[in-house]
């Protein structure tokens, strides 16, 4: 099979990252955003004679492979208008979308006609746009069910994936019928890992010590132990801190000290309603009874109903 070609619509910290990696390789095409803040960003990143378009109807032609990394409310609406702009001509191109959500039923518009579709979503946060960002990072992949389509996408997906430096794995029918809850496994190891560590931080300066100098260590081991807890089986996962043992008189400590620092009635809320999932994460493995729960819920929802 020859080196694919790639075009790449969308240039946020995804797209970007995806642009930048192929760019650095000779694979790109051109790219696409509507967007001239986004556009304006991509320029110091790419090759200055990089074709950069602002619509889809100022695109000349498709290459081999189209990498869709618009927002997934928009996917439907740009299937619709490449079938608008390029009719037939999509027949045995490769249209890629990555939204962790969708499957590729938004892209049927282009399947219709006679376009490969694939999902293929980076399982990674993007917090700045770089190559770096895909350096062994596992790729959740939806592939056509039927062949020959299924083994033709499977190697392009493959080379793709390999390309930007990721592992493929393509998804069960299970994971696809479940698609946002994979999707929500994400969320809860990027996402609200990030809104933890700046609640740890803003907590850390009301107290009067260096986020800087006090964070980086304790989060080390918390994320080693979280990882090890990962190849654990038949044990309970690595949790500790007062609520795994159902220390209701520390959880209080904890929620009057809040109440009278300087900005923390706006944490204790998040305080809480964490520690509320924490409980109960707690008593489904067993670090805590069903008593030690209730009490640490009665608790907890009291300040959270107290700040409302």
């Amino acid at each position: 099979m020859s080196m694919q070609s790639f075009g790449v619509i969308g240039l946020g910290k995804l797209g970007l990252s995806i642009a930048v990696s192929l760019s650095a390789q000779g694979r790109l095409a051109w790219t696409m955003n509507r967007g001239a803040e986004h556009r304006n960003a991509a320029k110091f990143l790419l090759s200055p004679s990089l074709p950069m378009y602002s619509s889809l109807q100022a695109i000349p032609a498709l290459p081999q492979t189209l990498i869709l990394a618009v927002s997934d409310t928009a996917l439907e609406e740009v299937a619709t208008q490449l079938v608008e702009k390029f009719g037939k001509t999509l027949s045995d191109k490769m249209i890629v979308h990555c939204s962790g959500v969708k499957t590729r039923s938004v892209l049927a518009a282009c399947e219709a006609q006679g376009a490969f579709t694939i999902g293929a979503h980076p399982y990674q946060t993007f917090g700045v746009a770089t190559a770096k960002n895909f350096k062994d990072i596992a790729w959740g992949v939806e592939l056509p069910p039927d062949e020959p389509f299924r083994t033709i996408s499977e190697q392009v997906a493959q080379e793709m994936v390999q390309t930007l430096g990721g592992r493929m794995n393509t998804l069960s029918p299970e994971t696809i019928d479940n698609k946002p809850l994979y999707h929500a496994s994400a969320v809860f190891a990027s996402n609200y890992m990030s809104v933890l560590v700046g609640y740890a931080a803003q907590a850390a300066r009301e107290a009067g010590i260096s986020p800087e100098l006090f964070l980086p260590q304790i989060l080390h081991k918390s994320l080693e132990n979280s990882l090890a807890g990962l190849k654990q089986t038949g044990t309970k996962y690595p949790l500790t801190g007062p609520v795994s043992r159902g220390d209701v008189a520390t959880v209080q400590h904890h929620i009057d000290s809040l109440r009278t620092s300087a900005t923390g009635n706006s944490m204790i809320r998040p305080y809480c309603l964490y520690a509320l999932a924490t409980a109960d994460f707690a008593c489904s493995q067993g670090f805590i009874t069903k008593e030690q729960h209730h009490a640490l819920e009665t608790v907890l929802q009291k300040a959270i109903d107290d700040v409302r």
